[in-house]
């Protein structure tokens, strides 16, 4: 459902810029650029560079990041359903570094066949001074929302990769 919220916000000529990642199949990787693209849609390749992406900050788009995927070593961890998992450390750092707000997209499929999309503003008071420390704590907030928009709509939500850390699926059939 996450890829109708750029096309949504350009539709109301709000300026946002998409970080991707690049397919393996180029052929693939520009059938979803073209299909996310739009007058006021950018895509920005995950390789690009924090730079580029402040730089689209500091330019009046807001900046859309997945950070719902495992980020291995690289992430912070924090608490999901009660396990341990791996959350990019993207949106924190650059809320740490630009001072602009952290906003949680969700669009959700209602009964009617209709999306809803909502926005929240994560609450970033009280962080702690150390930057690192700030990091994790603002990530331990987003997956607190995250599972909760999991709870509240559990069947809209299906990861086609592994959100926990490879020992969690010891045992567990794919088939």
């Amino acid at each position: 459902n996450w890829e109708y919220i750029g096309p949504m916000l350009s539709i109301h000529n709000i300026k946002s810029a998409g970080v991707a990642l690049i397919q393996k199949n180029s052929q693939s990787d520009r059938f979803f650029n073209e299909l996310r693209i739009s007058d006021n849609m950018k895509v920005i390749p995950i390789n690009s560079g924090s730079e580029v992406m402040i730089q689209h900050i500091k330019d009046g788009y807001y900046l859309g990041l997945i950070s719902d995927q495992n980020a291995g070593i690289k992430g912070t961890e924090a608490l999901f359903f009660n396990n341990p998992v791996s959350v990019p450390k993207g949106a924190a750092a650059f809320h740490l570094k630009t001072n602009t707000p952290i906003l949680l997209g969700f669009c959700i499929l209602c009964k009617d066949l209709h999306y809803k999309l909502s926005f929240h503003e994560l609450d970033l008071k009280g962080l702690p001074k150390k930057s690192d420390d700030a990091i994790v704590e603002i990530n331990q907030r987003f997956t607190k929302v995250l599972e909760e928009t999991v709870r509240e709509y559990p069947e809209q939500y299906f990861w086609f990769h592994r959100k926990w850390n490879r020992e969690m699926y010891k045992g567990i059939s794919r088939y």
